[in-house]
């Protein structure tokens, strides 16, 4: 019999993976900081400050446990009912996942493998690299000039044509830097093009509330009536809280629907789940309520770091980008009395640190121990 050699040779990426790099859970932050656990704040974590909506506190409380012992609908019907009559597209051109990510993996091994090009604008959200990766795919990466300069949809484009890519994601608005790409821009990026443009849209809602615009006033659907090579991915976990629930969903068009729907996981999504996403696509117009809040303590914070002489990069997300005079400092008493916000050890956002908007008496605390601190 043939020695096999080592296990890693009978993988099909023989060469180590990045990961993406995980964030210190609550009970070790508190460990750390030996704090109560309920002192604990992440501003890291971009998730929906406020505490759950009131219907997706009554959906779970009342949600029977026999459910939890069956299997869910495998087609997502009333779920994609819900989304559909939210955003106003046909249920059929709907995939849901559980979260943002499980539909990066399913657009990147849909999309790419090995000896393919993914094309990415950094600094962006990390998993798309990490999923290009793990399908195979070698990542282009386009930098910014400068943190605060987006690229070029020009750039973009004229890289992806370059290399020949599979795939370009596009983060709008962006995740860290908060600035978004209008919706000419992907246009003029994604028609022609052969490649399919993946933009994921998780921060619409707040986009849409910071400019003062209905809901879906930016939704990119015309554009993929349009464009069929282009896929929107859209969350209900910043918008409407549901971050620890995991649930997701990307747009796709018609000619498209059949084949992701064959290709996604049938029953991903939990039926507890479900069942709060459903509620909480009932209450829209509270959560609308919610995101005008939100951008109300978001620009508060930013108004406080400005008054503190750091550079603040405008935002159309529940979160700024800040540029402290100490960032290593400042990050670290603030996690020394539980206040989390996110830093970055290496690369172009080495000096800034993003602070995500949470409830008024949440940033209360923030601010009150910013001023106590040098930076």
């Amino acid at each position: 019999m043939r020695d096999p050699g080592e296990p890693t040779d009978l993988l099909r990426l023989r060469d180590p993976v990045t990961p993406y790099a995980n964030e210190a859970s609550n009970e070790e932050i508190a460990a750390s900081a030996g704090i109560p656990l309920e002192q604990v704040i992440r501003f890291d974590l971009n998730t929906l400050g406020g505490g759950p909506l009131p219907a997706v506190r009554r959906a779970l409380a009342e949600f029977d446990p026999q459910r939890a012992l069956e299997y869910g609908d495998p087609s997502y019907g009333p779920l994609r009912a819900a989304i559909s009559a939210e955003i106003g597209v046909g249920p059929e051109r709907i995939i849901p996942g559980a979260g943002a990510d499980e539909l990066i993996r399913l657009v990147s091994t849909m999309a790419a493998g090995v000896g393919d090009r993914v094309v990415i604008p950094t600094p962006t959200f990390p998993m798309y690299a990490v999923e290009a990766r793990l399908a195979g795919a070698t990542t282009v990466e386009v930098p910014r000039a400068a943190v605060p300069e987006r690229q070029p949809v020009a750039a973009l484009r004229e890289t992806a044509e370059t290399v020949g890519a599979r795939l370009v994601w596009l983060c709008t608005p962006n995740n860290p830097t908060g600035d978004r790409y209008l919706t000419a821009e992907i246009h003029e990026l994604a028609a022609g093009l052969p490649a399919l443009v993946a933009v994921d849209a998780v921060y619409q809602e707040f986009a849409e509330a910071s400019l003062g615009l209905g809901p879906e006033a930016l939704s990119l659907v015309a554009l993929q009536d349009e464009l069929p090579n282009v896929l929107i991915l859209r969350s209900l976990a910043k918008s409407y809280g549901l971050a620890g629930a995991r649930v997701g969903y990307l747009v796709v068009a018609a000619q498209l629907a059949a084949r992701f729907d064959a290709a996604r996981l049938p029953i991903s999504v939990a039926t507890p789940s479900e069942a709060a996403a459903r509620a909480a696509l009932a209450e829209s117009a509270v959560a609308r309520d919610r995101h005008r809040l939100i951008i109300g303590e978001r620009d508060r914070l930013a108004a406080a770091c400005r008054q503190r002489g750091w550079e603040v990069l405008d935002t159309l997300t529940n979160f700024t980008l800040v540029r402290p005079l100490d960032a290593d400092g400042v990050a670290a008493g603030l996690a020394g009395i539980g206040l989390v916000v996110r830093s970055y050890p290496t690369g172009p956002l080495r000096e800034w640190l993003r602070i995500t908007a949470r409830a008024p008496e949440e940033n209360d605390r923030l601010l009150a121990a910013l001023a106590t601190l040098s930076g």
